[in-house]
């Protein structure tokens, strides 16, 4: 079986449209917050593609319906099943406020739609990517990300990005792999800044 394509700004943006009509067709408004790599794709242009679409449906009382046109969608563009995926629960802070994410769009439209995106807020997308500095994939995308991250929240010392942790995860520590990466991670912050 082939590898999943990766999904780029117009997929992701192609199965919402898919799912809020599908959605309006039911007459029903939902909501979903998404994170990581699709967060920083309709947020920023530095990041290109993602393997899925990390997210959390937000409205009350119509999970099922939106994970049908998730399915749905997923079906219509040859997406795999689990193009929305709901894990990132156990990145995301306790707690978590509407004020931590920002609004993405309306889909199939602003006009008529059925579908509400927010998204998480670059500084805590920063500081769900600090925490995921102790694991390393064959990309490190997580590490990238959070430079990138670091750049646009204008991060550029230690300090201030363990501010950003405690920001939103209050007294919880980096994991002693992560903390021995920020040096790192904010020389390069550095060395993009000068370049």
């Amino acid at each position: 079986m082939d590898a999943p394509q990766p999904l780029d700004r117009a997929k992701i943006e192609g199965a919402f449209r898919l799912v809020g009509q599908y959605l309006l067709d039911r007459k029903t408004l939902g909501e979903i917050a998404i994170y990581g790599g699709s967060a920083i794709i309709l947020q920023f242009d530095w990041r290109k593609t993602s393997i899925d679409v990390d997210a959390r449906v937000v409205s009350v009382g119509n999970h099922g319906v939106i994970m049908d046109a998730v399915h749905q969608a997923a079906k219509r563009l040859g997406l795999p099943r689990s193009w929305l995926n709901e894990n990132v629960m156990m990145y995301a802070r306790r707690g978590e406020r509407d004020t931590d994410r920002v609004f993405v769009g309306l889909y199939p439209s602003p006009e008529r739609f059925g579908l509400r995106v927010t998204a998480a807020r670059p500084e805590y997308i920063l500081a769900m990517k600090l925490k995921a500095l102790e694991r390393v994939t064959a990309d490190d995308r997580d590490y990238r990300d959070a430079i990138g991250l670091a750049l646009e929240c204008e991060v550029n010392t230690i300090d201030e990005a363990k501010k950003m942790l405690q920001r939103f995860f209050g007294s919880d520590e980096l994991p002693a792999f992560a903390e021995g990466r920020l040096a790192s991670l904010i020389g390069a912050v550095r060395e993009k800044r000068q370049s």
